[in-house]
């Protein structure tokens, strides 16, 4: 499994005549509407009233996938300062998803580099970097990447040689990208270009995803996740596709992810590495039918209580600390709080 996440960038490229600017958005459907069958969103993007684009686009969620991917691009004749905005906005409620302001790079007087740009491929994300250069020469390049769990890891540098339009590529593997906040960096003779992306999907091929996911599946599912303990790179993804054949297969595994990551969103934790009991319980029983909360008082800590109704379930959450993290408690609590 490696899931794409909500990733809303802006990229240039320079070619001898003209710059090439776009605003590129990938997400999952359910960031811009849950339970439904159609969504709709509006993407723009402004390059100081040089060239202006917005353009609403419709799509269809079907059995085959839940990624939405789109661009809109201006192309700018002989321009080399300018800033830029783009934005996503999702049409059903108007807010605005994401937005970014930028201006130019910085390059040498005779080598134009574009920003870092990325790909999706099946074993991990290509980075690129269009450069055009007035001459032919050899340079040194370096690419990086930082996750939210480890400190940042510089690849070994190659050579490329460069002259004219040139596209440079490097391919980082699968094993590093991991859930939350990501950084690319590349370093091209001293140019340097970094952009972030958001995974907002667990990556089983990263082992401190893993665990995180493992803690998830242990609270759901119990001692059938004894399967996927001790696993490591091949065994571990036979491990993960078995262990849902026993559970209820894919419908069973599409269910428990859209849970988990609309309990996340709803649901956020204060810690990295953890996700929240009420995400977790979220993750379990789905949305409860009522939430009694008692978030501002003027005695005692916040608190809610879902009941499950059909199930006969009750559960108790309280914030001790007043920083938002409900925390989940014994039934009993109840009478403590009230």
């Amino acid at each position: 499994m490696f899931g794409r996440g909500f990733i809303f960038a802006v990229f240039q490229i320079y070619y001898p005549e003209s710059t090439l600017v776009y605003a590129k958005m990938t997400a999952p459907a359910r960031i811009f509407i849950s339970k439904r069958d159609t969504i709709r969103w509006k993407i723009s993007l402004d390059v100081s009233g040089l060239c202006t684009k917005v353009e609403y686009r419709e799509s269809v969620i079907t059995d085959e996938g839940r990624i939405i991917s789109d661009s809109v691009i201006c192309v700018l004749k002989g321009e080399r300062v300018f800033k830029i905005y783009a934005e996503i906005v999702d049409y059903n409620s108007g807010k605005v998803l994401r937005n970014l302001k930028t201006g130019n790079l910085k390059n040498p007087k005779d080598m134009f580099v574009s920003s870092l740009i990325y790909d999706y491929v099946e074993n991990g994300v290509k980075l690129k970097l269009r450069v055009f250069s007035e001459r032919e020469r050899d340079v040194k390049v370096k690419f990086g990447i930082k996750n939210q769990w480890e400190a940042w890891k510089y690849f070994d540098e190659i050579k490329a040689h460069i002259g004219g339009e040139t596209l440079v590529e490097y391919l980082i593997p699968k094993k590093y990208l991991a859930f939350g906040e990501v950084r690319f960096w590349a370093n091209i003779d001293g140019v340097i270009r970094e952009t972030e992306v958001l995974f907002n999907e667990f990556n089983i091929e990263n082992d401190r995803d893993f665990d995180v996911l493992l803690s998830v599946l242990d609270f759901v599912y119990g001692k059938k996740t004894d399967i996927l303990k001790g696993k490591k790179g091949e065994e571990r993804l036979r491990a993960w596709e078995e262990f849902w054949e026993t559970v209820g297969g894919q419908k069973a595994k599409e269910e428990f992810l859209d849970r988990l990551y609309v309990g996340m969103q709803l649901y956020p934790s204060n810690m990295r590495n953890k996700i929240s009991d009420r995400a977790l319980v979220y993750t379990k029983f789905g949305p409860p039918d009522e939430i009694v909360s008692e978030p501002f008082r003027l005695e005692g800590k916040p608190y809610e209580v879902w009941y499950y109704h059909r199930l006969g379930l009750r559960f108790v959450f309280v914030d001790f600390d007043g920083t938002g993290d409900y925390r989940l408690v014994p039934e009993g609590y109840l009478d403590i709080l009230r």
